[in-house]
């Protein structure tokens, strides 16, 4: 291999490690996901395969916790995903998008 690819495929790889390590309050902050109204994050324009990776962990950690919240209070895992929504809204900062009523996405 040329000395010119090595070099672009370093450069490459140095381009796409931050993107791997981002974390979920970075994802937020620069808005690339938000709180979607269903208690559980999305993204919410475009995708990337570590953002996309990012999510399914978040939302897989969400729904196990929301089961176990659901199980121990005898409700359904919906009424716990809802509260919870409402409880992430409200703690987002200022810029983060959230989710309305209605689908759309909101910046607060």
């Amino acid at each position: 291999m040329s000395m010119f690819k090595r070099a672009l495929l370093l450069l490459g790889l140095i381009v796409a490690l931050p993107a791997m390590a981002i974390s979920l309050d970075e994802a937020k902050k620069q808005g690339l996901v938000g709180e979607a109204n269903s208690g559980y994050i999305a993204i919410v324009d475009a995708s990337s395969p570590e953002l996309e990776k990012l999510v399914k962990k978040v939302n897989a950690e969400r729904k196990q916790a929301y089961t176990e919240i659901a199980k121990s209070n005898n409700v359904d895992i919906a009424q716990v995903a809802a509260r919870a929504a409402e409880k992430l809204e409200a703690r987002l900062s200022r810029g983060e998008y959230y989710q309305d009523n209605l689908g759309r996405w909101v910046r607060k």
